[in-house]
């Protein structure tokens, strides 16, 4: 084995395919093509003297002596990036960035609302629904297709930073005009009532099981909806009743004639978590979207409490 310490570059590239399990994703991460990748490999295997990779399927899993380096030297290499992004310039005044980001529904219009009124138009927000199993968020993440995203669980992640922007009240919605809903709900009656409910799980339970001990198996179900606006849609046109974010709910109560009641049952709030990696820690221009958003969620934080005061 040679004693030298290993070209920057070498670490650099096989660090990026530990991390995307690929040669091919690896490539695509550093803007170069899978044969660059694989004579880089080639010289760091030869650098140290060991086998680095087993290919497998469509991508390739460490040997033993990969996953003992990677560990190693996963986070100098975070930090060296870390020293090199920060001597970026980012001026929000005047830079040009399109930010690609993932969130829940409830935050989907306001973000992209609030994203338009900045008086830089270089300056642009793309905002992508959210996956519908835990291990694509993530993975999406850590291949950097999103710069971040705000989701209603933390990361336990190492590789992740995790950061509450706001707690808030999920509520119980039903249309103006029903036959037996009026003015207010009790936790019979919402029990009594068919329900419109989300058909997505996080870790495993379903959205409201979150937030609730109530034993929601007991409820009629009537129709499943793969998303949350077509459960207001659904709400809007019959007798369902169904549990959204105070949030949604406020910003479609008049178009869609809804009344909005606090759930009558205990539960907890919502929590909203901004979630990056923490390799982009120092980028300039990644720090500013993360300002900006915790700036948007304090204000929807207050319009919140001032429109739904318990």
């Amino acid at each position: 084995m040679n004693n030298d310490i290993p070209n920057f570059n070498l670490l650099a590239v096989f660090s990026k395919v530990m991390e995307h399990g690929s040669l091919s994703k690896a490539a695509e991460h550093l803007n170069t093509n899978q044969s660059t990748v694989s004579t880089m490999l080639g010289r760091l295997k030869e650098e140290v003297g060991q086998e680095l990779f087993i290919r497998k399927g469509r991508g390739v899993i460490p040997t033993s002596y990969s996953t003992n380096l990677y560990q190693q030297i996963q986070d100098p290499i975070h930090q060296l990036n870390d020293v090199f992004t920060s001597f970026g310039k980012f001026d929000p005044a005047t830079s040009q960035r399109r930010y690609v980001i993932t969130a829940p529904e409830h935050l989907q219009g306001v973000l992209l609302t609030q994203f338009s009124l900045l008086e830089n138009k270089e300056i642009s927000l793309e905002v992508y629904d959210q996956m519908d199993n835990d291990e694509g968020f993530f993975e999406a993440l850590q291949q950097q297709k999103f710069d971040l995203m705000i989701d209603i669980l933390p990361s336990e992640n190492p590789s992740f930073e995790s950061l509450k922007l706001f707690d808030s009240e999920f509520v119980v919605i039903c249309r103006e005009g029903h036959p037996r809903i009026k003015g207010s709900i009790s936790e019979q009656q919402y029990m009594q009532e068919s329900h419109a409910v989300l058909e997505r799980t996080r870790n495993h339970l379903y959205s409201l099981s979150h937030y609730t001990n109530l034993d929601l198996t007991k409820r009629k179900v009537a129709y499943h909806g793969r998303s949350l606006f077509s459960n207001l849609l659904m709400v809007s046109q019959t007798e369902f009743v169904s549990a959204v974010p105070l949030s949604l709910a406020l910003q479609f109560k008049e178009q869609l004639k809804l009344q909005v009641f606090q759930p009558p049952f205990e539960y907890k709030k919502v929590s909203n978590y901004l979630i990056w990696l923490k390799k982009q820690n120092q980028d300039p221009a990644h720090t500013w979207l993360r300002d900006e958003l915790v700036t948007i969620s304090n204000k929807i934080a207050h319009y919140l409490q001032d429109n739904f005061p318990k």
